[in-house]
């Protein structure tokens, strides 16, 4: 244990108490109780110890240069000395519906924290808290809603309201301190996110700064609804093929992308409103809502026309689906947050639709950004399996340093269209000197400049220490007389820069391109210094690139792309 105040704290809960009532109900609701205040083990062997190194999303660098990274720095307590505070906070196992086993992650300072930073002795930036699914074999699966609230146990025995206030309420209803969505959880290797299916979901919605000074006093407080579980669905066993599992999901998603009309709907999925026809005549409601064609929404709760909660419209008739109640909010909504407020929107995310309005739109899955959450699961796997039989010979510096060589990126915008399009996944090489190996007009990843952050954080959101963008090089050291002219493009001493006609992709139905232009810092730049370079996005329209936020230092370019590996029907290995 880690705090002093731990013995305030009533003993764990590895039971879930069951709240409904009624034993032929098609839900169940638990609610749970337990105690944040372990720290997550360290690994005890090499093998955990890889394997815990490959899934640390933090930033390498820090990993290595951190002795221990159990911590991410400290914090006083009310006795006036040093507690450390840990990187993550796990609860123990409590169960649910027959031994099925659910933990609590707690991230006093976020998942991304690369290391402590605080000003003036108030923590900085989001805290995260996530449920995490711990199936007893492979292939089970479980649907669930559930709503998490953090409590300071300080506060017991007062009128004071004990929740910690969150950013957002995730689904519905809407909350101050309670956080819910619904979702399939079921084995790593099955989870695809974009059809709604996880191993451990959550948000960075607390304050880092709240969370920081309740430890040794937090406890996880919530409900579970459970709506079925299956057994043995595994996509590898499956017969017919492709029918269960991960991939029997995509199939059965794309399946309903296809089709006009009422098409099913399940929490947890990514939908994307596609129709540009009419839309402003037609769906007046959908755009009050700020529901725009070509955006991804997440389905975060759903609801029939009662109000009672439903996982899926497949068990509704016709008339019902049209009137069942979609609690949707845009994927990076964080980002988005003050982009919508400018736009007029003056409520808070989730919006809840009608889902006849929505099968009036057209709708699509997008296969690129979800079919490669199932094979990078199975090969992370394989890769797994294979590199913890080099580790009994090989130091783990040699390992991250191999993790760190190459890698996969998925891209995440629609800014490089049509050379790159949202979902399409690159081979990335990372090895030092990366600039060296490039020449005008190529494709390369780099870590954001500050000006670029600065632009992120005003609008609304954060960028974790790993986050990646990725440019087309146009501009190279000494280029003189940079302009951005007529119809937003650019010219160097005259000429138009290189790359693709930028003005093919699709225009950004909002126009937020051209508020970014306005006070542009790369609009005119007399000459790039000798470490600085100009990048532009393929796509004009939405791409943030050096007419926004100015040049780009050589140094924060890490990476350019070796292939495309996916979709498959795309495969390209060269330049781009």
């Amino acid at each position: 244990m880690l705090f002093d105040r731990v013995s305030s704290l009533s003993p764990i809960r590895t039971l879930a108490t069951k709240t409904d009532t009624n034993e032929n109900a098609p839900r169940r609701t638990y609610s749970f109780s337990v105690p944040l205040i372990n720290a997550r083990a360290k690994p005890e062997s090499i093998f955990a110890t890889f394997v815990e190194l490959w899934n640390d999303p933090r930033p390498v660098s820090s990993l290595i240069s951190n002795g221990d990274r159990s911590y991410v720095g400290e914090r006083e307590n009310e006795k006036g000395s040093k507690e450390e505070i840990p990187y993550c906070i796990i609860s123990d196992e409590f169960e649910i519906e027959e031994s099925e086993s659910f933990q609590i992650l707690l991230y006093p300072r976020g998942r991304f924290v690369g290391g402590y930073s605080s000003s003036d002795g108030v923590v900085t930036g989001p805290a995260a808290a996530y449920i995490r699914y711990l199936p007893k074999k492979y292939g089970d699966e479980i649907d669930i809603a559930w709503k998490l609230r953090l409590v300071d146990t300080r506060s017991q025995g007062t009128n004071i309201n004990k929740a910690l206030s969150v950013v957002t309420a995730g689904g519905l209803p809407k909350s101050k301190d309670t956080w819910s969505a619904a979702m399939t959880f079921c084995t790593e290797a099955e989870a695809v996110e974009s059809v709604g299916r996880t191993t451990d979901w959550g948000s960075s919605t607390w304050s880092a700064n709240e969370v920081c000074e309740a430890l040794g006093s937090l406890c996880a407080e919530g409900e579970v609804t459970v709506f079925d579980t299956r057994k043995g669905e595994s996509s590898l066993l499956a017969w017919p093929p492709a029918s269960k599992g991960g991939i029997g999901a995509v199939r059965k998603a794309v399946s309903e992308s296809s089709r006009d009309g009422n098409r099913e709907f399940r929490v947890g999925e990514v939908i994307v409103p596609t129709d540009m026809q009419d839309y402003a005549v037609e769906n007046k409601s959908l755009r009050e809502s700020f529901i725009y064609p070509g955006v991804d929404y997440r389905i975060m709760t759903m609801a029939d026309k009662d109000g009672n909660p439903i996982f899926s419209t497949e068990s509704l008739d016709e008339n019902e689906k049209s009137q069942a109640r979609l609690a949707l909010r845009p994927c990076g909504w964080k980002l988005q947050r003050q982009l919508w407020q400018k736009s007029g929107m003056t409520t808070e995310w989730p919006v809840e639709i009608n889902a006849g309005l929505l099968s009036s739109v057209l709708t699509r899955f997008n296969p690129g950004a979800a079919i490669p959450r199932v094979t990078a699961a199975f090969k992370r796997d394989w890769v797994t399996y294979t590199l913890a039989l080099m580790l009994a010979i090989t130091p783990i510096p040699v390992t991250l340093l191999a993790r760190n060589a190459v890698s996969l990126y998925a891209i995440p915008s629609a800014s490089m269209e049509p050379t790159l399009l949202k979902g399409d996944v690159l081979l990335v090489e990372k090895l030092p000197g990366v600039y060296e190996r490039t020449k005008r007009g190529d494709v390369i990843l780099f870590q954001p400049p500050q000006t670029l952050r600065d632009i992120v954080t005003d609008n609304g959101s954060q960028l974790s220490s790993t986050s990646l963008f990725v440019k087309r090089i146009v501009g190279l050291p000494g280029d003189k007389d940079i302009r951005l002219v007529e119809n937003n493009d650019v010219t160097i001493s005259g000429v138009r820069v290189v790359g693709p006609d930028r003005s093919i992709c699709p225009d950004e139905p909002l126009g937020l391109i051209e508020r970014f232009l306005e006070n542009g810092k790369g609009k005119d730049i007399s000459q790039l210094g000798a470490d600085e370079v100009y990048v532009l996005g393929d796509c004009k329209a939405v791409s943030v690139d050096s007419r926004v936020f100015g040049t780009l230092k050589k140094g924060d370019i890490i990476g350019r792309p070796l292939a495309r590996i996916w979709p498959l029907d795309r495969l390209q290995i060269s330049h781009f």
